[in-house]
């Protein structure tokens, strides 16, 4: 499990940072089917890398994009674009993504 942590971190960094560009960091905010779009897409990437390494269930995609587009959808409603990457919202978004990971490791 320890092992296949570092990919799934790659793979949540690929997805949530370099495949989504200003653009549609400002497009998610105004567009639900955006941010549903960016939700599945980083969902499918931390499933490639779980059924690569033999631990995909079918309910995994399920959860992650569920998890990742309310975490993200909550963040976009209550909260400015603007505040700093280490803002404690920003912190919180990410380490709430990353137990969502964790879970899907842990009962996957």
């Amino acid at each position: 499990m320890f092992l296949i942590l570092p990919l799934l971190v790659v793979a949540h960094i690929f997805a949530d940072y370099f495949l989504q560009q200003t653009r549609l960091s400002i497009y998610k905010r105004k567009n639900i089917l955006v941010l549903a779009a960016h939700a599945m897409t980083w969902a499918f990437f931390i499933s490639l890398v779980l059924y690569v390494t033999g631990i995909f269930s079918s309910w995994n995609f399920f959860f992650l994009f569920a998890s990742h587009f309310i975490i993200d959808w909550l963040k976009i409603r209550f909260f400015d674009a603007t505040l700093s990457m280490l803002h404690p919202v920003n912190v919180t978004d990410q380490l709430l993504h990353f137990l969502t990971i964790l879970v899907v490791l842990y009962y996957g």
